[in-house]
């Protein structure tokens, strides 16, 4: 009885190309989107108040959201490339982390910084497209993005300025529709998303409680652990919904606003912090990924609010 050998099967030049791209994809986490949505929420509450108070035609915001979306997408992905080439040694010293691209070897040091020269390039194209005020103000953020890896290595309250990162983008959309800041709007919207962000990311820190000592990693998981953290993040969620409250005050927002999405996001945030068990790895990461839908949450009532007006 005769037997043949199954034919090795060579990859193909589209597998290959994609076995070459994913530890990139990986790099840059653009492979699910979590931190880009995170990035844009607060760039489409700007954008969907400003609209509201200028009365901007719906054509105008449908413009600038989706670009919107694809400078966050780019933003983001540039920094959580900087984030892993300086993270690094620590990663490879935490579970979560030590499967990352550049610690598991899949990609160099040197390659990431090129990946991550090309990245920012693309972003400053971008930028060309925006008006003067909003590519200033985008701008300004960007030693933010860049800083925060650094930050979990002198402080451990790194999640503070985290939120004061992410919470940026509500003046981005604000700029990109209007032109200018108008800060008795911007600042109690820029404090929402701060509060916002500050909470979700200590959610997210307590994921890695337990390794972030062995990889001298200051985290603020570390400092609440144990000191009744959910009280620390239920003052956060209460300040989240409080600025929104008085930025919907100063615009002179309707009902929908109020009764949408105030109360939606209230019932989110509420849920989220009285249900997470932050012993728990995998749970901690489930409550933080809820951030990334919370604008679906927020939209009816900023969409309601807006439509109502300008119709």
């Amino acid at each position: 009885m005769s037997t043949t050998a199954s034919p090795v099967k060579t990859p193909t030049s589209i597998q290959k190309a994609i076995d070459i791209a994913l530890p990139y994809i990986k790099l840059c986490r653009i492979n699910g989107l979590l931190g880009v949505w995170l990035t844009f929420w607060p760039c489409a509450w700007g954008v969907l108040l400003a609209g509201y108070v200028y009365r901007v035609p719906p054509s105008t915001l449908m413009n600038i959201l989706p670009f919107l979306f694809v400078g966050c997408a780019s933003l983001h992905s540039a920094a959580c490339t900087i984030n892993d080439i300086f993270d690094r040694d620590m990663d490879a010293l935490v579970a979560r982390t030590k499967n990352r691209p550049i610690p598991s070897g899949a990609v160099s040091v040197r390659n990431a910084w090129i990946f991550m020269a090309i990245q920012v390039a693309i972003f400053f194209y971008l930028l060309t497209f925006a008006n003067r005020t909003c590519a200033l103000v985008t701008l300004a953020n960007l030693p933010l993005q860049f800083a925060y890896p650094l930050f979990k290595r002198f402080t451990y309250w790194p999640s503070a300025f985290l939120g004061l990162t992410f919470g940026w983008g509500s003046l981005v959309g604000w700029s990109a529709v209007t032109g200018s800041l108008s800060w008795k709007v911007n600042a109690p919207l820029y404090a929402a998303g701060v509060c916002w962000a500050f909470g979700y990311d200590i959610i997210y820190a307590f994921q890695d409680k337990h390794d972030d000592p062995q990889a001298g990693v200051k985290s603020t998981a570390l400092i609440l652990d144990n000191k009744r953290p959910k009280v620390f993040l239920s003052i956060l969620a209460v300040g989240f919904i409080t600025f929104f409250y008085i930025t919907g005050q100063v615009v002179a927002a309707n009902a929908a606003y109020f009764n949408l999405t105030l109360i939606a996001t209230a019932m989110h945030v509420a849920w989220q912090i009285s249900t997470v068990d932050l012993e728990n790895p995998d749970e901690c990461f489930q409550k933080f990924y809820s951030n990334s839908w919370i604008g679906f949450v927020m939209l009816p009532g900023l969409l309601l609010n807006y439509t109502t007006r300008v119709a």
